[in-house]
């Protein structure tokens, strides 16, 4: 059965596709949960219609996330953290850290994109990959030095 994508499913695709899936996936769970509708008379013809729109719509928000991402490529982040002996961290530099830094620079990104494999626990200075969209991932440059 053909359906178009009225919000984004995973491992389907985004909104506004359409997609060939199984009667009784489309029946049972995309149709119910207003995920899709039929690909039938009105909707096709709309469907065709906003092809040009959506198109549009995608180059203008890729243009958004080539500027983002040179931003944050550009951006050095100097976190301040408490130090005990031997420079080891109270504490640590999380995704939460440097997503909220980022903030403060003007540059918002969901703590959830910050790809930190574990938390910083000691001074240095470190690359830090920020997914913005699918094939673009900036590294941000992060130091943590002891504060004051």
């Amino acid at each position: 059965m053909k359906v178009i994508l009225t919000k984004d499913v995973a491992k389907l695709g985004k909104s506004g596709e359409m997609k060939s899936v199984a009667d009784g996936f489309a029946t049972n769970f995309l149709i119910p949960q207003q995920l899709a509708v039929p690909a039938a008379g009105g909707a096709y013809r709309a469907w065709q219609h906003d092809i040009a729109s959506r198109e549009e719509k995608r180059q203008k928000e890729r243009a958004e996330n080539e500027i983002a991402a040179t931003r944050i490529g550009s951006t050095t982040l100097t976190l301040g953290v408490k130090v005990g002996d031997a420079g080891k961290l109270y504490g640590s530099v999380g995704a939460k850290e440097i997503a909220e830094a980022l903030g403060r620079r003007g540059i918002t990104v969901d703590r959830h994109k910050v790809d930190l494999d574990e938390p910083l626990k000691t001074l240095g200075t470190y690359k830090v990959a920020i997914k913005v969209a699918s094939g673009l991932t900036p590294e941000v440059t992060v130091i943590v030095e002891p504060k004051g």
